[in-house]
């Protein structure tokens, strides 16, 4: 997590993404036992909180996990939880949710952001055998350091580079805002043969802190002919797609403007 300083009012959220990769619909819990032995060494300052410790995912469906951060000392906080997933083969090899925090007083003594994972790529995409045709013009947009609601305004340009066929566009709900009010225009659309269009998008930060750093996934549906069908897959895994399923993904960072040092 970016580093948070102490003495804040409001403890800073910050999204997981957490997704169900299987065929079947599961459960999962994390065991809170070593989070709340930390807030208890901590004189009962909760330093870490995570509001949704339970869930269910049906097959394929993306949720977040929302934790919570509010450093107490100038200092480093580290926490491994394990997650207990089930599903109807039963209980499955514990996944570990890996926390790290920082705790600063003064500005000056702000950490920088270091990489959780290295060799992390942009962006996904579900892409179809041949590649895709639809683009965005860019992968990754940063909406910056903002104040509450401070709007923070940008575009990016999706493209139908297909000669023949024309294609639909939907983006999907998301939860990894935190609260913040992402506005796309449009949210969805049709682009003919060659054609492209401009999506504005425009952040409202909401009055609580939030860092978050992922992705938003757009749906992507071609006319095709009966017998142009495709068979599509991810770039990261080997798991196979519904014909038409192709997906497009804009990764998104925003950083809340913390005055309090």
């Amino acid at each position: 997590m970016p580093g948070v300083p102490i003495g804040m009012e409001l403890p800073v959220t910050y999204p997981i993404e957490i997704k169900n990769l299987g065929i079947t619909k599961l459960k999962y819990s994390i065991d809170l036992k070593a989070l709340e032995d930390l807030n208890k060494k901590n004189f009962d300052f909760r330093v870490f909180d995570i509001q949704n410790p339970n869930g269910e995912l049906k097959t394929g469906e993306t949720q977040h996990i929302y934790t919570l951060f509010k450093p107490l000392e100038a200092k480093n906080y580290n926490l491994d939880l394990p997650i207990r997933v089930e599903d109807i083969e039963g209980i499955q090899k514990d996944p570990w949710l890996r926390l790290r925090g920082h705790g600063y007083q003064f500005i000056e003594k702000k950490p920088e952001e270091i990489a959780f994972y290295e060799n992390l790529p942009l962006c996904r995409a579900n892409l179809n055998d041949n590649g895709s045709m639809a683009a965005f013009s860019m992968e990754s947009i940063d909406f910056g350091e903002l104040d509450p609601n401070e709007p923070s305004r940008r575009f990016v340009i999706l493209y139908n580079m297909h000669p023949s066929n024309k294609m639909k566009f939907d983006f999907q709900k998301t939860g990894l805002m935190c609260g913040d009010n992402l506005r796309l225009e449009p949210l969805s659309g049709e682009l003919k043969p060659g054609a492209h269009c401009n999506i504005k998008m425009t952040l409202v930060p909401s009055r609580f802190p939030t860092h978050f750093e992922g992705e938003i996934q757009c749906s992507i549906d071609w006319d095709r002919d009966a017998g142009d069908k495709m068979e599509t897959r991810s770039m990261q895994t080997t798991t196979v797609m519904p014909d038409y399923a192709e997906y497009l993904f804009l990764r998104l960072k925003k950083r809340s403007n913390i005055k309090k040092v």
